[in-house]
């Protein structure tokens, strides 16, 4: 991975795709992409009621500077995603950031790492994902030698690449590739509502699960 580089320009999809996947839950997309994309569990999120979805502009480690020039290419829209490596013994986000992200109209942000004033982030509804809370921040700079802005990050076994789409809700967060986009925006509203007919049409019957079980060779009693 590169260090001490900054990317200032990214593909992203197109606002109405955006919106589009915005519409869709997590857990129809994973399925979409074959159940794959989706982020450790432990990235959770932290303002209940929010839908995360943007292009991905992406801050390589902890320190307030490298995450500061990932905010400041973001675009309207954008999420940014704060790659900290799992660090859970000093938080690397907070309330003021958030305040100021929001003035420039960034969607949210993922922080693979503790943030801190999630009761500021809820009260002023800033979508926020991480893995978890801790008050005592970083004393910066912090680690200004290994940072980067807009190269690809790991985090938790998922590649993201800078315009790709992060989409998160209640039942956690999904990476979609920006290669991906316009296809899984076609395709993945019928397989939801062919999914839906389905289970309407099974509605007060019976599965037959036993039926399968016992021709699989459990013994029934």
């Amino acid at each position: 991975m590169s260090l001490r580089e900054i990317h200032t320009e990214i593909s992203r999809p197109t606002r109405s795709q955006i919106s589009a996947l915005s519409r869709l839950p997590v857990a129809a997309i994973v399925d979409a992409l074959g159940k794959s994309g989706a982020l450790t569990p432990d990235v959770t999120n932290l303002t209940p009621g929010l839908v995360l979805c943007g292009s991905v502009v992406t801050a390589l480690g902890p320190d307030v500077t490298v995450r500061r020039a990932a905010i400041d290419l973001a675009q309207p829209g954008d999420v940014v995603v704060v790659a900290a490596g799992g660090a859970r013994d000093r938080s690397c986000f907070g309330g003021v950031t958030a305040e100021h992200m929001q003035t420039r109209g960034i969607a949210g942000v993922l922080v693979d790492g503790m943030v801190r004033d999630v009761s500021e982030l809820r009260r002023i509804g800033f979508a926020t994902f991480a893995r978890g809370t801790n008050p005592l921040n970083y004393q910066y700079p912090a680690g200004q030698e290994d940072g980067a802005v807009n190269v690809p990050v790991d985090i938790g076994g998922v590649r993201i690449t800078p315009g790709d789409v992060l989409v998160g809700d209640e039942d956690g967060t999904v990476v979609v590739p920006r290669s991906r986009v316009e296809d899984l925006i076609a395709h993945t509203p019928a397989v939801m509502e062919a999914e839906a007919e389905k289970w309407w049409a099974r509605r007060g019957k019976a599965l037959g699960a036993v039926r399968q079980l016992t021709d699989a060779g459990y013994q029934v009693f």
